[in-house]
């Protein structure tokens, strides 16, 4: 899966959807008004800022994984050779093997420590700025069926979401699908298109869904993943 698109995509997919899920739970007072000044935004971001390591690290394994790797049994056994598992003592380690290439490692690096430097500045990195941080021409719109990556990215944004939820103390329930909505219509921009895209204030749900997913088959394995992913999430937290 060798796409300029999709690693970065993926991290902020990470950042921007957990931070959602802390938020989330803040959004409104016991009057159903809305509390989260800027200020406030950055306390809870800052609150939680060093659960982020440990949640990136349970999240992103698999996906980066999937993304550099054709089969797991060649991951496993590059990290069960005599001359890199002694080598292994942090999750710092293993993401170096997971990325596969130093460029495509430090690349990960880079992307986090964008995405990390943002949310304790007290905001999620916007799209306009996400794609500022590329050389024009970098990132390339990409074309026709890519289930694997809409699965990854989906399961990324609600994994992530739910993990920001469970981090923080909930003084709403809120209604999850919007917010995992927006995330996704968001996120999927980053993955499949060059740039952000706009839209009127005629378009509707499916229209955007079909605009940022470019197939509708795109938008089908989207809808169907969060779907599963949520259900499964659901269960876990029983």
């Amino acid at each position: 899966m060798n796409h300029p698109n999709y690693q970065p995509a993926l991290i902020r997919a990470f950042f921007s959807s957990f931070a959602e899920g802390i938020l989330s739970t803040q959004v409104y007072n016991n009057e159903g008004k809305e509390t989260l000044t800027p200020q406030r935004v950055k306390q809870l971001l800052l609150e939680h800022y060093e659960k982020i390591s440990q949640h990136f690290f349970d999240i992103m394994f698999n996906p980066l994984a999937v993304l550099h790797y054709d089969t797991a049994e060649e991951l496993i056994a590059i990290l069960r050779s005599p001359e890199v598992a002694p080598t292994l003592k942090s999750p710092v380690d293993l993401f170096r093997h997971v990325c596969r290439t130093p460029e495509a490692h430090d690349d990960m690096v880079a992307e986090y420590r964008r995405n990390f430097t943002s949310l304790l500045s007290g905001r999620v990195l916007s799209l306009h700025d996400y794609y500022d941080g590329f050389p024009p021409g970098y990132l390339q719109d990409a074309e026709g069926n890519q289930e694997k990556a809409v699965r990854l990215l989906t399961q990324t944004v609600v994994n992530a979401y739910y993990a920001g939820r469970s981090v923080a103390p909930s003084a709403s329930s809120g209604d999850n699908q919007i917010y995992l909505f927006r995330l996704l219509i968001e996120n999927m921009q980053c993955m499949l298109h060059s740039r952000p895209l706009e839209f009127s204030d005629e378009a509707d749900l499916n229209d955007m869904f079909l605009a940022v997913c470019r197939t509708p088959e795109n938008m089908n394995t989207m809808l169907s993943v969060m779907q599963q992913t949520v259900q499964q999430r659901i269960l876990q937290s029983v």
